[in-house]
């Protein structure tokens, strides 16, 4: 895979006057994003799209700082022992249908999401909520078995209608597919294979939105991206590293470089046998060369990572950073039991040193970390093979290694219990543990962290977290990745903030963008 994207001049502009800056877009008062894949369906308990911000609501949203503040909770109060919480909700709310929301629909959210025929991927979320109480149609309470630190964050989740679900099974209702929320922006279309359009809900309670539509234009190639953007065929895009410095000089663009929480690194499938032995693990760590991955491919977007809580006030940057050291990977090997041959691999009991890394062809970034890692783990006599494929023949838990992109920039908690918690594995429940990765100590410490309440104490568990998976490493962390997006500079109203896993959050309060000349 190249390093380099190269843009084919198309203009048809010969005389070498100015090109005028493309305003289409702004003349609509649409906004156009370049999405790099298509969703499945659009039910937030159900899969993860960048739409929950434009068609839903929760009863806490995240600020520009990403912490949970009231949405359509007028008001939370937690009692003493931190079990019981009492939720009174703003009476204006409604759907798009015009339906008023009410506990009922927050008492069937959470219910759903708990609701094993389900299978939502956020159950473990409110695994500690015992039982919920109507008090009337704007109050309810929620009782927890134990206290439960990151549940305000949690209840940022999606409220849906319950209006909506009646006589149908959540999994095949039509709503996956035509979605009624209570967000800004409501579903107008979605045609399949090409864009999903979302007009602007009048009757929003909060900031209504200034912009009229928003278009999600499906584009998986990001080269084919970065020519609409510079084109002027899209408004919006997430650029690939070597993508940035070519469209920082387009005229009517705007780049906006955003720290995140999104790492990238290899998964150790755990139903392999060459990832049993630790040895093997760290070596693999200790092999990689993170300095050349984001100096090279990162283009300096982004910083070498060791911990998926680097970015996070919990980080406990004394532990192994696994810096580039093939000596130190060698020795491991050699202590384990693999030995080198005269074709430079080793062998143990007839056995090579020999695995594949998976990777998704549409992500550049992720093939060629991938490219650059097999290459250099030669050096410590592995031969390893990369295996880039679209999502749609890639089943992550079949594969011996893949190339991950994960990271929150919120409560730690989050992405830490669902990766890496036994109880979490994606062969029996809907977690995202896709290495089966199984350690006592780590499932305690992730069950200690979530239900301590002092802060002091909860940094205390996650720093010794963070100790634990660096000696018994799910992944191989390789490095965070800067966000930088390229936006049509007539719009205004940005506010970035910590991103979380492949840039999402930036668009977070886009009913308050606009087109400059509106």
């Amino acid at each position: 895979m190249v390093l380099a994207v190269v843009f084919v001049g198309c203009s048809s502009n010969q005389g070498g006057e100015k090109q005028p800056t493309p305003t289409s877009s702004a003349q609509a008062n649409e906004l156009v994003f370049a999405s790099e894949s298509e969703f499945s369906g659009l039910n937030p308990l159900l899969e993860e799209t960048n739409l929950d911000a434009f068609l839903f609501r929760g009863l806490m949203r995240f600020d520009e700082h990403n912490v949970p503040i009231n949405d359509i909770a007028q008001s939370i109060k937690i009692s003493d022992d931190q079990m019981t919480y009492t939720i009174s909700i703003h009476r204006d709310v409604t759907y798009h249908d015009g339906h008023p929301l009410s506990v009922d629909d927050i008492m069937f959210t959470i219910n759903s999401i708990l609701d094993d025929a389900n299978g939502s991927y956020l159950k473990s979320d409110f695994s500690h909520v015992v039982s919920m109480e109507k008090v009337n149609d704007m109050t309810m309470t929620i009782q927890l078995d134990e206290p439960f630190t990151p549940l305000l964050d949690k209840l940022t989740v999606p409220i849906l209608p319950k209006h909506a679900f009646e006589g149908q099974e959540m999994r095949t209702a039509t709503f996956n597919q035509q979605p009624i929320g209570a967000g800004p922006y409501m579903f107008e279309q979605w045609d399949k294979g090409t864009s999903l359009t979302l007009k602007a809900y009048p009757s929003f309670f909060g900031t209504k939105a200034s912009i009229e539509k928003v278009i999600f234009k499906f584009i998986p190639d990001s080269n084919v991206r970065a020519l609409q953007l510079k084109s002027g065929e899209v408004d919006i895009a997430l650029l690939d590293p070597n993508q940035v410095e070519e469209l920082s000089k387009v005229e009517h663009l705007k780049l906006y470089e955003v720290e995140s929480a999104d790492y990238r690194g290899v998964l150790f499938n755990m139903k392999y046998p060459i990832w049993q032995d630790v040895a093997v693990r760290k070596a693999i760590s200790y092999g990689t060369d993170r300095a050349g991955i984001v100096k090279g491919i990162l283009h300096g977007y982004g910083t070498e990572a060791y911990s998926p809580l680097q970015k996070h006030a919990f980080v406990n940057a004394n532990i192994e950073h696994y810096k580039y050291d093939l000596d130190k990977a060698s020795e491991l090997l050699d202590q384990a039991g693999w030995q080198l041959a005269e074709d430079g691999f080793r062998y143990k009991n007839n056995q090579k040193l020999a695995f594949t890394i998976t990777a998704p062809i549409t992500d550049t970034v992720r093939v060629n970390m991938a490219n650059y890692v097999a290459e250099g783990y030669k050096e410590i006599g592995a031969d390893v093979q990369v295996a880039a494929l679209d999502w749609s023949n890639i089943v992550i838990e079949e594969t011996e290694a893949f190339m991950v992109g994960w990271g929150s920039p919120y409560d730690a908690d989050h992405h830490t219990y669902s990766l890496f918690h036994s109880g979490e594995s994606s062969l029996t429940s809907a977690g995202y543990n896709y290495g089966s990765y199984n350690n006592p100590k780590v499932d305690a410490l992730l069950e200690e962290g979530r239900t301590t309440v002092d802060p002091e104490k909860r940094k205390e568990v996650y720093g010794t977290l963070q100790e634990e998976l660096a000696q018994d490493p799910p992944f191989a962390y390789f490095a965070y990745v800067d966000a930088v997006y390229g936006i049509n500079q007539q719009i205004s109203g940005v506010k970035e903030r910590i991103l979380g896993h492949h840039g999402a959050g930036f668009l977070w309060n886009v009913e308050e963008w606009k087109w400059h000349d509106r």
